[in-house]
């Protein structure tokens, strides 16, 4: 059971984090929840494809890391063969907590990172330091802000994302079926991406909508992601060909 707890750098000051590719379940994980935030940086690695769920009509944003159940073709031995990771992955055992504002007139609410004390990760032998010796933060614990960061901003971004190409009816259906070479065949029926015409169509008070956003350049890069798909086909014939 999960056990957050406020990071402070006395009492985790020896705490270190195993961040082996085999100390966590992502060598299993065939897809993750991102961001609008991280969208500049991750097409350039997976697939990035919009999904509807089922029970809540919510649109949410992922990532395809492999073909098939608990497959990720992006992690090996050695860690990640990608340049970037979902930040959702990348956090490891650290989540935001907020501790609403004392001061009278003030509605905000200070993020704290906190650390899950319970995950098998979490240890005093072996992994990254947390802390330096003398309490700063080290490398790795910079490394988990980013990636918190982006998770806290994007969960803001995703509602103007989603909002935007909804209202201007710019998803269609992911049409793709990928024939491995061992003749297996896979779809993406669940999935949507954007429609490029309807895109490349719009009036320009739309198209001027989307840009003051900042939403116009992700759409362009997320049509670009699906280009990845080639590169987990590669992966996926090649990861097969061992077997």
């Amino acid at each position: 059971m999960s056990k957050a707890t406020v990071l402070n750098n006395v009492d985790h000051k020896s705490v270190k984090v195993d961040t082996r590719p085999g100390s966590s379940h992502y060598k299993h994980v065939n897809r993750s929840l991102v961001y609008a935030t991280e969208i500049s940086e991750l097409h350039k690695e997976f697939p990035l494809v919009f999904y509807k769920d089922l029970d809540t009509e919510q649109l949410q944003l992922h990532a395809i890391l492999g073909l098939e159940k608990d497959e990720n073709l992006f992690i090996g031995d050695s860690g990640w063969s990608t340049r970037f990771v979902p930040a959702l992955l990348a956090r490891g055992p650290f989540s935001l907590g907020y501790k609403k504002a004392q001061d009278e007139g003030e509605s905000s609410s200070a993020p704290l990172i906190c650390i899950d004390m319970q995950d098998p990760r979490v240890n005093t032998e072996q992994g990254e330091d947390i802390f330096l010796p003398f309490g700063g933060e080290a490398p790795y614990l910079e490394y988990v802000k980013k990636a918190l960061q982006t998770i806290d901003s994007g969960i803001q971004f995703d509602k103007t994302l989603f909002t935007l190409v909804e209202s201007m009816d710019l998803l269609e259906p992911v049409s793709i079926q990928i024939t491995l070479s061992n003749v297996e065949e896979i779809n993406f029926s669940d999935y949507y991406t954007i429609n490029q015409q309807k895109l490349a169509t719009l009036d320009g008070e739309s198209l001027s909508k989307l840009n003051q956003y900042g939403v116009l350049s992700l759409l362009y890069f997320v049509l670009a992601s699906m280009g990845n798909f080639q590169q987990l086909i590669a992966l996926k014939n090649a990861k097969s060909a061992m077997l």
